[in-house]
């Protein structure tokens, strides 16, 4: 099974999307609060994380340090 990628709001505790690599969830994440921002005013957030498939299809917690690694490497603020 190819590992599947989503963002996911831990305070409504929905899914807020689903990605086929880290690259595109870390990217949409990144708009995501760009949103929240631009609708709620620049001090809003919601709490999400980017979770992964492992082999048997079971959603997992991407480890922080691998997300703030794809958020550096992809996340271009100007």
């Amino acid at each position: 099974m190819k590992t599947k990628y989503r963002i996911y709001d831990t305070f409504n505790r929905t899914v807020v999307s689903n990605h086929r690599t880290l690259r595109t969830a870390v990217i949409a994440q990144d708009k995501f609060f760009d949103q929240v921002r631009e609708y709620n005013g620049p001090n809003s957030y919601v709490p999400t994380i980017i979770e992964y498939t492992d082999e048997e299809g079971e959603w997992l917690k991407l480890p922080t340090d691998e997300v703030q690694d794809a958020q550096q490497k992809y996340v271009l603020k100007w």
